[in-house]
């Protein structure tokens, strides 16, 4: 029976990976590219080859990591890292740039970022102004046509070819937030807002009493993640 508690999204994807580990529960589509479909194993072995990437980085508990992309499988893997060893996530708008990409870089007190290759001119006009910020790792994606870079690490490669660890330090402080997630900023700077874990059981809740959502159902979203 699944409790909650610290490092409650990670546990839960853990649960039904041992359940239905091949079940694909999230399809992203790519226009003319082929879509990208990942089961619950994927997840939960991507997510702690990725935990492990960010403990490597110096990122673990209360530590702070940004994401700048669009919708792809790799915020999910971050996602569930980032629930595992509680560290702190902050998905950023790829539309940002400039100033108000490096305000949120900056604001947040990120140590490391993970970015698309389409990214790459933008995050390296910031980068020279955060000289303290770490490239964790570039994610290459069909499409974005951009050569690897010898500069910073390879995502795809290491999320390929690392084996994911056999244990992990994991969450253990409940009031660590998962996520810091900026407003759009319209009146002025973007805000961060905090949120914690304990408030997702809430949605759990609501999808099966109110929304009626059943194993059958699938939903779409166009929406950020």
């Amino acid at each position: 029976m699944f409790q909650p508690g610290p490092g409650m999204v990670a546990r839960l994807v853990e649960d039904w990976a041992g359940r239905r580990p091949d079940f694909p529960v999230l399809t992203f589509e790519n226009g003319e590219y082929p879509d990208e479909k990942i089961t619950y194993r994927d997840i939960v072995t991507r997510g702690s080859r990725l935990a492990r990437i960010l403990l490597d980085n110096g990122i673990g508990q209360g530590d702070i990591f940004a994401l700048v992309m669009r919708n792809h499988p790799e915020f999910v893997y971050a996602f569930w890292a980032a629930s595992a060893i509680g560290a702190i996530l902050v998905p950023i708008d790829p539309r940002s740039k400039a100033s108000k990409l490096h305000f949120q870089l900056a604001d947040s007190g990120a140590k490391g970022v993970i970015f698309t290759n389409e990214l790459y001119e933008e995050m390296k006009e910031v980068l020279a102004l955060l000289p303290d910020l770490r490239v964790i790792g570039v994610v290459y994606k069909d499409g974005f046509e951009t050569p690897v870079r010898e500069e910073f690490p390879n995502l795809n490669a290491m999320l390929s070819e690392l084996a994911a660890p056999e244990t992990l330090p994991r969450k253990s402080e409940p009031q660590i937030p998962l996520e810091i997630i900026y407003t759009s900023g319209t009146t002025g700077n973007p805000k961060g807002v905090r949120i914690k874990e304990e408030r997702l059981p809430l949605f759990i809740l609501l999808a099966r009493e109110v929304w009626r959502y059943t194993e059958q159902d699938v939903l779409y979203t166009g929406l950020s993640l």
